[in-house]
């Protein structure tokens, strides 16, 4: 299934389903695994509870450090992966385009940088764990003891 199929059934879904269904239905029927994703830091370090906005603007890389002057390192999956594209939309509430976006005009105007792209669980978890004040995401399942999943508040 294409990623447009996918939006174009979200879509379709939205209007028709109550919202709390509408994920596990667009995923079921694209063949995505339905878990949770969770956004995750290393387990030395605790900044907290975090607020959807702030979980927002560390994603959007516009959050250099943390309250405690902990400088802030992000870490992603490929804007294809299936988790990439629930953590964006269940956990931030952006389309994972949106989120490239706001990356590329950064990038491009000179004021930022996008964040590093890991291609597997593992590679996600070493860098998460070895990274004292980094944040990433990973499914519920995929969490470890190495890392600490982030509590967020509305």
């Amino acid at each position: 299934m294409k990623i447009w199929q996918i939006g174009l059934l979200i879509q379709i879904a939205a209007f028709l389903l109550p919202s709390s269904t509408v994920a596990e239905t667009v995923l079921a029927t694209a063949g995505i695994e339905n878990s949770q994703v969770v956004a995750i830091t290393s387990a030395a370090y605790d900044p907290g509870d975090v607020s959807r906005n702030t979980l927002r603007a560390i994603f959007l890389m516009r959050y250099a450090k943390w309250d405690d002057g902990m400088p802030v390192k992000v870490y992603v999956f490929s804007d294809t992966d299936p988790k990439h594209e629930m953590f964006t939309k269940e956990i931030l509430r952006f389309l994972p385009r949106q989120l490239r976006q706001a990356w590329d005009r950064q990038v491009f105007s000179g004021l930022g940088q996008y964040p590093e792209q890991v291609l597997s669980v593992q590679d996600m978890l070493k860098k998460v764990k070895t990274t004292p004040g980094s944040v990433g995401y990973l499914s519920m399942q995929e969490v470890t003891k190495d890392v600490r999943i982030l509590q967020i508040r509305p």
